[in-house]
């Protein structure tokens, strides 16, 4: 079964649509990358998953209940964190008042606890705890955003563009942190403008064109596809 089930889904803004019917899939502890040009509907999908838009049809199961009626803050609780491209941490609190944020939902008193073994996984937060996050790098804010994402202990992470405007070291440093994630037992979906490092960390991959499913593969067959590659990844297979 598959942990989450996205169906014929038709959203979009005021009146908009911008998703025609798009379906997904993701089985529990799969990493699934969704690519396509600009436009396509990537992030859209994302917030229709979170819940943050409202379906015009179409329908969401998670671990086989149907969650398309539940509120974001609902479908947290049910096991689903998601971290936005922008504004994704809060800039004038610090890295340990960013986390007590996220674990809104837990008991009081799992809180700390939770908090410490974030800061084991995340040893880098850890000596800045104290810090401002607005004094943070790029990368480190991204960091934080995963850290507490996780402080619910989602079954599935929702990513959006989450290298955005990193260097390529970072970059690489948030997708080791995405193999850890999921080698922990975590399903991840995560979308992606610059996709190569993102499909090589990924189980599978999702094309949207236009605000409809355009392909659907294995993300090693993805990444070794060259017209999809030239159209989508900026490079042949011969790069």
């Amino acid at each position: 079964m598959a942990l989450i089930n996205v169906d014929n889904m038709h959203t979009g803004y005021d009146g908009t649509e911008v998703l025609h019917g798009v379906s997904l899939q993701v089985d529990d502890r799969e990493v699934v990358t969704i690519i396509g040009p600009n436009g396509a509907g990537k992030s859209t999908l994302l917030k229709a998953i979170m819940g943050y838009l409202t379906p015009y049809s179409g329908d969401i199961h998670f671990d086989g209940e149907e969650i398309t009626p539940l509120r974001p803050d609902q479908r947290v609780s049910q096991g689903i964190a998601y971290v936005p491209q922008l504004e994704n941490v809060f800039p004038s609190l610090t890295v340990e008042e960013n986390l007590i944020m996220g674990g809104y939902l837990l008991p009081r008193g799992q809180v700390k606890g939770k908090i410490n073994e974030l800061y084991a996984r995340f040893p880098r937060l850890a000596e800045r705890k104290r810090q401002r996050v607005r004094t943070m790098s790029g990368g480190e804010r991204q960091m934080l955003a995963l850290a507490r994402a996780l402080m619910t202990e989602p079954r599935l992470l929702l990513l959006d563009e989450p290298s955005a405007a990193l260097s390529p070291r970072m970059a690489g440093e948030v997708f080791e942190k995405v193999v850890e994630i999921n080698e922990q037992g975590k399903a991840v979906i995560i979308v992606e403008q610059e996709a190569q490092r993102s499909l090589e960390v990924s189980h599978r991959c999702y094309v949207l064109v236009d605000g409809c499913n355009a392909f659907e593969d294995l993300a090693e067959k993805v990444l070794h596809n060259e017209k999809i590659r030239e159209a989508y990844l900026g490079a042949s297979e011969t790069d």
